[in-house]
């Protein structure tokens, strides 16, 4: 990170700072004289913990121990898988220190949510928002450090074709996937589709999938360069799995044990309905609907 860019973030803080001395000097009156630990100070200027620690070791100011304690895994297989499905879409890992870093930027609280229920109980999740200039809208960013119990999920290479292959599944769609509800022709209708820019991955998926007697299909949903809804291109190709039968979305949906608060709340309309006559789902979709938008709306002010 360049300085003048840090210069940048603390006079957005009102925090005085003329030179490259004072830069040092705010540091460490903040990480040293006042004790504040690194996610407070990357909170108070906006930037990822990460960035904290690289300028402490830039200063050579000394890294205390943390004080936030960090428990192993629990080495549950099921938990493990779904898991490694969060991180295969939505998160980015990666070594800090000693520990593991994870990460997530979203603006859905429900995902949010997810992330603290997930990793609380590991180590301490905190949270900062932060503006993103390409879309023009603010964010949250969660972080948490993590022991080396977790190394697992710094591997690029998934074992998915097993026995807990729904349970990694379901962290892979709480990240990637969207469960569709809408109107066909007067009757309920339902869609799953599952995005991501890693072709053999979704490959992968596509032929258990089929195996287990699913009927998914697959193509490009963006191209690379492409401008998207959000006002920013693509850096890859993005492709999709998508389903659109009734039966097989649903079955899917059951097998896969998801803790989205979104997807579930969808999930629960279909099952609430006595019939697959649309006009029975209507008014529940379009209240989950505008509740969503509501709520990531109100998430996202700074």
């Amino acid at each position: 990170m360049k300085e003048t860019y840090l210069y940048e973030k603390l006079k957005e803080k009102k925090i005085p700072c003329q030179n490259y001395p004072s830069l040092k000097k705010i540091f460490r009156e903040l990480y040293v004289d006042k004790k504040l630990p690194m996610e407070r100070i990357a909170e108070m200027l906006g930037v990822a913990p990460s960035l904290i620690f690289h300028w402490l070791h830039h200063f050579n100011i000394p890294i205390r121990r943390l004080k936030y304690k960090k428990y192993d895994f629990s080495r549950d297989p099921k938990e493990k898988a779904y898991i490694l499905g969060l991180v295969a879409g939505d998160l980015y890992t990666h070594k800090h220190g000693r520990q593991i870093a994870v990460e997530l930027t979203t603006t859905h609280p429900a995902m949010m949510d997810l992330f603290y229920s997930v990793f609380g109980k590991y180590g301490t999740p905190t949270k900062r928002i932060k503006y993103n200039r390409i879309t023009g809208r603010y964010e949250w960013v969660g972080y948490v450090l993590l022991n080396n119990s977790f190394e697992f999920v710094l591997s690029e290479e998934f074992d998915i074709d097993n026995e807990y292959f729904y349970h990694f599944l379901a962290g892979f769609f709480d990240s990637e996937g969207c469960f569709y509800i809408y109107n066909n022709h007067g009757y309920i209708g339902l869609a799953a589709l599952i995005y991501n820019s890693d072709k053999k991955l979704l490959g992968i998926i596509k032929k258990r999938l089929e195996k287990d007697g699913f009927h998914p299909k697959f193509s490009k949903y963006f191209e690379k360069n492409e401008k998207t809804s959000n006002g920013y291109f693509r850096k890859e190709d993005l492709w999709a799995i998508r389903m659109h039968t009734n039966k097989e979305v649903l079955t899917l949906m059951n097998n896969m044990p998801i803790k989205h608060r979104e997807k579930l709340n969808r999930l629960q309309i279909v099952s609430s309905t006595n019939s697959n006559k649309w006009e029975e789902a209507l008014e529940q979709v379009n209240k989950l609907r505008i509740d969503i938008k509501r709520e990531v709306k109100e998430y996202i002010k700074p």
